[in-house]
Order: structure tokens, then sequence, then C-alpha cells
């Protein structure tokens, strides 16, 4: 056996990797995301047998000049194949993120997958959560809902607030707006670039791996998704909104309306993506609608500890405000 990397992953890798998971983060269209949104490099790992794949890794190398960074496909990217093989296909790229410099290599779970833990690696918690969705319509999904969720969503209804698809790079730049007041409102840093937002919405409702729901309230987008469609899951991910109109409930409406149009793609899971465990708020939030948590882990090994310390170091500084500032003032 011997083991090929594919740059530009195509109809082959497909092919190899849609007999083990429907996912979109495991598919050849999701590198090039990957790749115009984020400026990384596609590295598909496929160990081979003859002229077959037997096994592989999707992952994407972030070249920061002082700091190598190699992620199994973000946010989901473990192991495909039998899991005997696992072990194999570990050995042989690990000699090849050494030659290639690599510092720190992250390989993070799926939740519909099998996990595949590589000796000497360290395992970070997070959680995942899935709303179950087989066999469910819209009645029985607002009959599920509790009491107060159902309130929330009327008083959006009865102040005004409807729902809108995005559809042009106008709307692009709306959400990316309100993803910034978010993170601002969170004091969190704003991780994704405008250009994440544009290469995974354009194209429009339809055409594009991600579409947008905006929240209206007289004209005005005033809260907004990113929903993601894999063939049988839609995830939720990423949100934004404002602080003034949080008091209609923009939000219960949105996650709702979501819901029901995962129901109408015939999605057995809505996903409400990955959360840190001890984010309580955040989690009693995803799991109000139903969804259960359960651990999901990302495998760190540090190739270059003395660089990876620093390189922590350095993410840690990005969450102050001057941290923060300082990102402003670079994009």
């Amino acid at each position: 056996m011997e083991l090929k990397v594919f740059e530009t992953p195509g109809r082959e890798w497909d092919e190899f990797a849609s007999r083990y998971t429907d996912l979109i983060f495991y598919q050849a269209a999701w590198s090039e995301v990957l790749r115009k949104g984020l400026g990384g490099q596609p590295l598909y790992f496929c160990l081979k047998e003859g002229k077959d794949i037997v096994a592989g890794l999707p992952g994407v190398l972030f070249n920061f000049k002082i700091f190598k960074l190699f992620y199994s496909s973000i946010p989901f990217g473990n192991f495909l194949g039998e899991k005997t093989l696992f072990h194999s296909l570990m050995e042989l790229l690990e000699k090849d993120l050494e030659r290639r410099g690599i510092d720190q290599v992250r390989i993070s779970d799926s939740p519909f997958l099998e996990p595949y833990c590589p000796s000497s690696y360290r395992a970070l918690s997070a959680k995942v959560s899935l709303l179950d969705l087989r066999g469910a319509d819209k009645e029985r999904i607002w009959n599920s809902h509790k009491k107060y969720i159902r309130r929330d969503v009327r008083k959006a209804e009865k102040s005004g607030v409807t729902i809108r698809l995005g559809s042009s790079a106008e709307d692009i730049n709306l959400f990316y707006d309100l993803y910034l007041a978010s993170m601002e409102r969170n004091r969190a840093v704003a991780k994704y670039p405008f250009q994440w937002f544009r290469v995974l919405c354009e194209g429009g409702s339809g055409k594009s791996l991600g579409t947008i729901r905006f929240a209206v309230l007289n004209q005005t987008a005033i809260a907004g998704v990113v929903l993601v469609h894999s063939a049988t899951t839609t995830h939720y991910f990423h949100n934004g909104s404002r602080s003034e109109f949080l008091k209609y409930c923009p939000n219960e409406l949105l996650v709702h309306s979501s819901i029901e149009g995962a129901v109408d793609r015939r999605s057995s899971f809505f996903d409400f993506m990955g959360s840190d465990s001890d984010d309580a708020s955040l989690l009693k939030f995803k799991e109000k609608w139903g969804s259960q948590s359960k651990d999901i882990y990302t495998y760190v090994k540090d190739c270059h500890p003395f660089r990876c310390k620093i390189w922590e170091w350095g993410k840690k500084m990005g969450n102050t405000k001057m941290g923060n500032w300082l990102i402003k003032l670079t994009r």
C-alpha cells in the first residue's frame, strides 16, 4: 500500500468518501471553500491498494509563515475507511507531515462516524448538539417545542418580524455585519473573514454550499443565519444579530424557520454544530429545541512544542480587547 495526496481532490476521492459519509465537509467541493475562503491548501491523504483508495483523511494546511498547522477538514474530518487500516495510514501521514515541516496537527471527530484517536495525540473535548428529525413533520416539530419557545416565535411574528432568504452579494455583506455585531457583543474574536462567507454563500440559494436566512423587521435585517447542507443533515453554521432587536426574538423565529426548512429538505438531522463544553448558555440555547448534546473530540499533536506554545499565547492575546483591535486593523 502507498500514500497519495490530493491537493485538488475530485471524483475519485468523492466516490471513495461517499461510501462512508454524506457530509459535505468530506467532499471535494468543500476543499475549495477552505482554499478560497480561508487561504488554506487542501491536502487529502489517501491510502491506496493498487488503484483503489482504501482509507483516507481530508484536511487543509494553513501556512502562517512562522507556524504551519494541518487541520483535518473543518469542522469535521476524521478518518474514512476500514478502521484496521488507520494505523498504517497514520504512520505514512505523519512522515509526510514531518517532511512538510508541520508544527501542529489537529484531527476532528465527526458526530456521525466512529471516532479514531491516534496514539500520542491529546484529546480536547467539546460538545456537538443534534436534533433528530427522522419521521418528523412541521406539526410535530411545533408541538414538540416548549411553551416558551412557541411564545417567543409568536412574539416575533406579532412584532412584524418575517423571514427571507439571502440571494445576492449585498446580502453576504449584510450578514457579515450581523456576524461582526454578535462577535463584538460576545467579546469574541471574529475568526472568519468576509471572504469565507463570500465563498460559502456566493451563487445564491440552490447554487452555493451555504444559504442565508434573515429575520427582517421594517425591511431591516436584524438577525441572520448561514446554513450548510449535507445530503441528509442541515448544519446551523453561523449566526449574527443586533442586540437592540433581540427583544423581538428574531433568533427564535430564525431557528424555528430553519428547522422547518430542514424538514422540507427531508433532512434526518439538524446539526447545531460544536460548542465549548463550558459554554452553558450556548448549550442551553441549542438543547431547548430538543437537540441532544454529546462529546466530540479534537486530537492534537504538537510536533514542535515551543512553537506551539508561542502560537497558543498569540491566540490568547487575540482574544483580548487589544488583540481584537489589532486583528480588525489587519483586515
